[in-house]
């Protein structure tokens, strides 16, 4: 499922423009707005011209981002993935982001106390070759805000995490030219649509029916589909251009 990641990493870093380093990509914590509760940050992934980075389901190719935290007392540190878009080149279909993306984080401490939280990022980013990367940041969080324009930004970028959706009705796996598909039963035809389970499984690109009310997604990368009968997945659609959220149980 996960191709082209280690090869040309020194090729393609040495040919690459320039983010920060020589480096396709800069990484920074921004934001530090408090609610007398928790702090709200976002981690900030800038990319050079024409490459891109992965959401939390990359696709067939490209790797998700993992996140390791290290706040300087306890705290609770929760990621959210803005909506992403599908890409297809010649590695295949990958879902990510393109130019930058900005993942919201809130911070929630044992006690409403200042802190410094340190972040390692393990990601992966793609232009011609996709190659694994690892970068840190850190920033200090105190009840005195000190980046407004970092928080607006943050909390900008919670608009763009998809908010809970009803427009699947059924889900369903049914066999299509002897290959297992997912189908799934719409109110109103989306743009795309991304699934997530927790088996290997890879639904690929819905493929919808005229009146939009019918997708269905080819599975890949499973040897046995009836490994997802009774499983939950997570459906991400957009429609509107606005992201949409739900989870249903596979009869």
């Amino acid at each position: 499922m996960w191709k082209c990641l280690v090869a040309a990493l020194s090729l393609a870093l040495a040919a690459s423009a320039a983010a920060a380093d020589d480096k396709p990509y800069r990484v920074s914590l921004i934001g530090d707005g408090f609610d007398g509760n928790s702090w709200h940050t976002g981690v900030l992934v800038e990319l050079a011209p024409g490459w891109k980075t992965y959401w939390r389901m990359p696709g067939e190719s490209g790797i998700p981002p993992e996140f390791t935290w290290m706040p300087s007392r306890p705290a609770v540190v929760e990621v959210q993935f803005p909506t992403p878009a599908r890409h297809v080149d010649k590695s295949g279909e990958a879902v990510g982001y393109e130019t930058q993306v900005l993942f919201p984080v809130t911070v929630t401490p044992e006690q409403p106390q200042s802190l410094d939280l340190k972040l390692d990022l393990f990601f992966a980013v793609c232009k011609d070759v996709c190659i694994p990367a690892q970068a840190q940041a850190s920033i200090t969080l105190g009840t005195d805000q000190r980046d407004p324009l970092g928080s607006l930004r943050a909390e900008t970028a919670r608009a763009s995490v998809p908010g809970a959706g009803d427009a699947v009705t059924a889900a369903e796996i049914v066999s299509d030219g002897g290959k297992p598909v997912l189908k799934l039963a719409l109110k109103e035809r989306p743009e795309d649509i991304f699934v997530e389970s927790t088996t290997s499984a890879y639904f690929r690109a819905p493929v919808l029916s005229d009146d939009g009310r019918e997708a269905r997604l080819i599975i890949d990368s499973l040897s046995d589909p009836r490994k997802l009968k009774g499983q939950n997945i997570t459906i991400t659609y957009v429609i509107g251009g606005k992201g949409h959220e739900q989870t249903l149980t596979l009869p």
